[in-house]
This record gives C-alpha cells, sequence and structure tokens, in this order.
C-alpha cells in the first residue's frame, strides 16, 4: 500500500497507520469482523456529517452526497455481515479493540470544516479516507481466496467509486469558490 496523503494531518497519519498494520496481521475473522463495525462506524459519520451540513450549507448537493455514502456504507456492513455468516456461522464477531479508521479522523475538525465554510477542505479529508479504504479493501482482496476475495475486491471497487462521487462534488465546489 501506498505512503499516506498529505491530507491527513500527522497525528491522525500516525495513527491510521498503525491500524493498517494491526490489521494486516489480523486472521480473516477479525479482518472481515473489524470492516463490519468500521462500515458502520463510517454510516453514523457520514450521516451526521449530512445534518451537519444541512444546518450550515445551502448545498443540497453535500448533504445528499453524505446521505447516500451512509447508506452504501449500511449495505456494506450488511455484504460483510453475510459474509462472515457464510463462513463462521452462528460465532460472535471478534472484538479488535481498534477504532475505526473513519473514527480516528476528527469529527470535531470535520465539522469545524462546515460551520466555517470550507467545504471543500472537508471533502478533500472524506476522499482521502475513502481512498485510503479502497487500498485496504485491494490489499485484502490480494491476500484472500474465493468469495471473500471477490467480495473484498467489490467494496474496494466501490469504495473508490466514493472517492470519484466525493472528487466530482469537491471540483463542484471549487468553480464555486467554496
Amino acid at each position: 500500500m501506498r505512503a499516506l496523503a498529505l491530507e491527513f494531518s500527522e497525528a491522525e497519519r500516525r495513527k491510521i497507520n498503525e491500524i493498517v498494520d494491526k490489521l494486516k496481521a489480523m486472521d480473516k475473522r477479525s479482518i472481515i469482523s473489524y470492516w463490519i463495525t468500521a462500515e458502520l462506524d463510517e454510516a453514523e459519520v457520514y450521516n451526521k456529517l449530512a445534518w451537519r451540513t444541512r444546518e450550515y450549507s445551502w448545498d443540497e448537493r453535500i448533504s445528499t452526497l453524505f446521505e447516500e455514502l451512509a447508506r452504501e456504507s449500511m449495505e456494506h456492513a450488511e455484504m460483510l455481515l453475510r459474509e462472515y455468516k457464510n463462513k463462521y456461522h452462528n460465532e460472535e464477531l471478534v472484538e479488535t479493540g481498534l477504532p475505526s479508521i473513519e473514527l480516528e479522523l476528527s469529527l470535531e475538525d470535520l465539522e469545524r470544516d462546515i460551520r466555517s465554510g470550507r467545504l471543500e477542505d472537508l471533502v478533500t479529508i472524506l476522499m482521502e479516507s475513502e481512498k485510503l479504504a479502497e487500498e485496504i479493501y485491494r490489499y485484502l482482496a490480494e491476500n484472500s481466496s474465493g468469495d471473500t476475495g471477490a467480495l473484498f475486491e467489490h467494496l474496494a471497487n466501490v469504495e473508490k467509486g466514493h472517492y470519484l462521487k466525493l472528487k466530482k462534488l469537491r471540483d463542484s465546489l471549487g468553480k464555486l469558490g467554496r
């Protein structure tokens, strides 16, 4: 995987790199458990951001996209849960003790960007988060086989789609000077 882009703060990069290193050392059951929780956390973050952008911005495209990304993150969690149940049946999810990568992004900082009108900065940070998720899913796909590998590859492609949707939004915000 590539080095993290500079859009994250030094502290965020350090924390995210620690999470990625720990993920690489986990077994498949723990990895799938982690990503079920991480996708649910991501959905929560996008829902909170949608609510905040609706409150502070008159541009409906932003909150609408965040709501769409929240729904898709919930769908990802459901896909991963189906795969988990298929492989591990009635076993409980593994508690990995790792925070979600999305939660390592400071929601407070993201909300500050919204309140101060720095929407382009906000979207850029979210793009980096989606790019990172894509890269991790791709890494997992390359190191998995069968249905699990195919699922991780599918999720990598969906994360890439999230990145492209956010990029399109950021580019349009840049043209408006926001």
